[in-house]
Order: C-alpha cells, then sequence, then structure tokens
C-alpha cells in the first residue's frame, strides 16, 4: 500500500495555520446551543456548507424532533471502497455563567492559557466542533494531496447530542438497513489527558437521568403554597421528605441499596481485564485529583487502581441538584410545599434504563414513598465493542505510533452518548475513537483546546485513515 502518510503530514502543517485554523474558528463563533435552539439552523448550514467544500455529495439536513441531523456522503475514486460513518456533532452547551469567562465564549479568542499555553477559549471549541473541522480539514488535504480519496465516507453530524439525541434515533432507524452495510462508524472527539497521554475508547456507560420532587399529599406537607416556618411543629417538609427518600438509596459506604440494582451487572471478559488492567499500570492519581478534579481523595481513599475499576465498572447513583423552599440573601422562615432534585445513574453493561428504573420505583413504594414523583428526562443504554474491528486496530494502531507514550485503551468510558445507536441492533457497527488534542473545561467556562492540539487532532485523523486503509488491504473488511 502507498504510504502517503508523511506527505499529508507535511501538507497539513503547511496549511494549519493560515488555512485550517481559521475555518475551526468560524465554526465555534457560531451559537448552536441544543437546550434553547439559539443558532441552531445557522450553523447546521455552516456544517452542511463546509462539507460540499470537502466534496460531498447528497448533503441536506434532517428535520425530527429539534435539531436538524446533517447527512452527507464523499464518495471514492476507488471502485470497491467501503464506506465509514463519520459522526459528530454541532451542538454546545450553554455558557453560563458569563462572568467566568476569560473572554467572551463565542468569541474563538486565541489566548495563553496557563498551564497549557496558547489555546482557543471558546464554547464548543473541545466539544466538539474543533474535532469536527478538524475531521474535514484532514479530508481535504487528503484528496489534493493524492488526488482522490480512498474510503467513502458517510457523515451523520447531529445537534442534539447535549439534550438526548433524540433526532438521532429516528434518523438510525430510517436508515439502517444501509449503515449495516458500512465498515463502523468513526466518533469525532479528542482523547488526550493534561498530561499528554492518548487513548481509544471502545465502548461508554449509559445513563438514566431523572427527577424526584416531593410535594405534600396524604403522608402530610402543605400542598398548595408555602406556610410560615413556625408551622414545622405540626406540618411536615417536604424537603424532609426527599432527603429522607435519597437516605434510603445509599448507605455511609456509598452502597446503592436498592433491591435488584446490581442484578444485570455483567463480569468482564478477557478483554476488558487486559485493557483494564494495561490503564492501571499508567494511572497517575495526581493528574486526576490535582489537575482536574481539585479534590484530595478519591471515595473512602481507594488506591488509584481500585478506584480506576471502580470508575470503569461500577454503576453510579448520583444526585446532580436539589433545591426548594427559599434560598435567597434575605432570612424568610418557611415550611416549602415542594422539593426537587435531578438523579443521575451511570449505566454498566447490562444494565438497561428501563428496568433501573423500575427498580427505583420499586424501592421507594416499599420503604413507603409512593408519593415521591419520578420524571424520567433520559435514558441511554450503555455500548460496548470489541478490539477486533478494522476501525479498532487502526485506531489503536494511530495512537501507537503517535509518539505519546503511556497510551491506552479504554474497554468502556465513564461518560454516556448515543453511540448505542450505532452499536445495537439492527445497525450492528463497531463505534470507535481515538485522536490527538489537549484540552478541558468542557460544559464549563473557559473551555479550552490547546492550539498544538487541535494540529496535532489533524495529523492523528490521517494516521487514523491511513491505518484504516492499510488493515483493509492486509486484512479485509472487519465490522
Amino acid at each position: 500500500m502507498e504510504n502517503w502518510l508523511e506527505k499529508v503530514y507535511e501538507r497539513i502543517n503547511e496549511k494549519f495555520e493560515a488555512e485550517h485554523l481559521p475555518k475551526i474558528l468560524s465554526l465555534v463563533r457560531q451559537p448552536s446551543i441544543a437546550g434553547t435552539g439559539e443558532g441552531i439552523e445557522k450553523c447546521a448550514n455552516m456544517v452542511l456548507d463546509m462539507l460540499n467544500d470537502i466534496g460531498c455529495v447528497d448533503g441536506h439536513l434532517e428535520h425530527y424532533v429539534h435539531s436538524p441531523v446533517v447527512s452527507a456522503k464523499l464518495m471514492s475514486e476507488k471502485p470497491g471502497a467501503p464506506t465509514l460513518v463519520v459522526y459528530g456533532m454541532y451542538d454546545v452547551q450553554p455558557p453560563e455563567p458569563l462572568e467566568e469567562w476569560k473572554v467572551p465564549p463565542y468569541d474563538g479568542a486565541i489566548i495563553d492559557f496557563p498551564p497549557y499555553g496558547e489555546c482557543v477559549v471558546s464554547r464548543g471549541i473541545a466539544n466538539s466542533k474543533g474535532p469536527l473541522v478538524c475531521f474535514f480539514n484532514t479530508v481535504k488535504t487528503i484528496k489534493e494531496e493524492l488526488g482522490y480519496f480512498p474510503l467513502n465516507l458517510w457523515f451523520v453530524i447531529e445537534g442534539e447530542e447535549e439534550m438526548g439525541s433524540e433526532s438521532l434515533i429516528p434518523f438510525t432507524a430510517k436508515h439502517a438497513n444501509e449503515l449495516n452495510k458500512c465498515l463502523g462508524v468513526y466518533l469525532l472527539s479528542a482523547r488526550q489527558d493534561e498530561n499528554g497521554k492518548p487513548f481509544t475508547t471502545l465502548g461508554n456507560k449509559g445513563i438514566l437521568y431523572f427527577e424526584m420532587e416531593a410535594k405534600g399529599a396524604e403522608w402530610g406537607g402543605p400542598s398548595k403554597l408555602d406556610i410560615h416556618g413556625s408551622n414545622a411543629a405540626w406540618i411536615s417538609n417536604p424537603i424532609w421528605r426527599l432527603v429522607n427518600a435519597l437516605g434510603t438509596m445509599r448507605d455511609n459506604d456509598d452502597n446503592i441499596l436498592i433491591d435488584g440494582f446490581y442484578d444485570e451487572v455483567a463480569s468482564l471478559d478477557e478483554m476488558d481485564e487486559y485493557y483494564t488492567e494495561r490503564m492501571a499500570e499508567v494511572l497517575d492519581e495526581d493528574m486526576y485529583l490535582n489537575k482536574r478534579f481539585y479534590a484530595t481523595r478519591f471515595i473512602h481513599g481507594k488506591p488509584g487502581r481500585d478506584a480506576l475499576r471502580d470508575l470503569l465498572w461500577k454503576p453510579t447513583l448520583n444526585i446532580d441538584g436539589i433545591w426548594g423552599g427559599y434560598i435567597g440573601p434575605a432570612t424568610k422562615t418557611i415550611v416549602p410545599y415542594h422539593a426537587t432534585c435531578k438523579v443521575d445513574v451511570r449505566l454498566v453493561p447490562n444494565m438497561r434504563p428501563e428496568r433501573t428504573l423500575e427498580l427505583i420505583r420499586k424501592h421507594l413504594d416499599r420503604h413507603g414513598y409512593s408519593d415521591i414523583i419520578l420524571t424520567r428526562r433520559q435514558g441511554t443504554p450503555y455500548s460496548k465493542v470489541n478490539a477486533d474491528s478494522s476501525l479498532a486496530k487502526a485506531c489503536i494502531s494511530a495512537m501507537e505510533m503517535s509518539g505519546y507514550p503511556e497510551n491506552t485503551v479504554w474497554p468502556i468510558f465513564p461518560g454516556s452518548g448515543p453511540a448505542y445507536l450505532f452499536t445495537d441492533p439492527p445497525v450492528n457497527l463497531p463505534l470507535v475513537d481515538y485522536s490527538l488534542g489537549i484540552h478541558g473545561q468542557i460544559h464549563a467556562p473557559n473551555e479550552y483546546f490547546t492550539v498544538k492540539g487541535l494540529r496535532e487532532n489533524e495529523l492523528s485523523v490521517a494516521a487514523v485513515l491511513w491505518n484504516l486503509c492499510r488493515v483493509i488491504e492486509e486484512e479485509g473488511v472487519k465490522k
């Protein structure tokens, strides 16, 4: 096979600062907040224009629930070339609190950002507009260098990832038969930690997100309005009701007490154990605790090896927020009539959101809290693939030739996303991601991506595509 990789590296390095970086900045300067709809349609059309610019055909927007899915295909001039699905997102989280940003969140500013040096600081630069445009830039560079593109690419770029990917559900159902014939799904991202260690992911945890609400009812408590705080002597408080209900769900050692909660948790297979141990061998506890979490220790003071195993393979029951009553600056004594909390459960193989919510409902009922209202907001199953697909081999090979030591393969990633829509029936494709780029503060003020990292993201994408072509030629097409 022709080794065109070094030539593409040279071309990317020549073009990056003057041509590629301005394209990246143009997209992050366009707001596209999934939850409010701000700028969504305009941003989707900007993405479509970029896809047309690299030579895609059949580019269009498909509208389903909220934001449109951008779909376009790049057809290879090489007869019999397989098709790789490229999945990304153009939506972002809201930028608030605005006062904590060093620069306005949509300026696409390049500033010195200690300790990482020159960075783009902007909402969406890391999650995930930076990697999105980096991929476009790389594809165009390969086409210009070779005079053709060696694979077919089907771009599926959504605008609802930050709110549950509702439109991706009917999209994948509609196109399932055609998607199933593809090679795999390459997720656009940047997988490199603050110390420079790159990683490849072979799956992710699922999530169940729901609200719990306590109101005055037959158990007691005011049911229509807040009442004077002196009445706490003879009228119950819904906030205490909610807190007590939550208290039945976990013990002081952070064990989840819901009957049957752990019953469906799958045992680790040989691949899981192998990659988990590889990760443990190079784990940098100090990087996580001091650079990322600003925490003094892991839960119960566990050593990093044990904490890592929990991170990967243990389900969670997490309170995201809780509120009720008066929280203003003045003094105000009341018994509120309702209280609410938001909870997320991270689901490991083989847990399913529907079953987990059912167990939580039964637990509350059994403990006398049938009045607690549960409102499901999101339910996304886990996703998991093997390391033997052509795409996984290509990503791992590209990572190992990156020049960065102590690279790792995450057999499952603790975050959540819509990967299951591609990996589960009826689509049944492997979904894998790897690319370089030091970045951080995703979902927070001052989201950043190093300028060096953006350049290296493009170089690493080129390495993935070259290795994928090599694996296909050497071994044939393997899903």
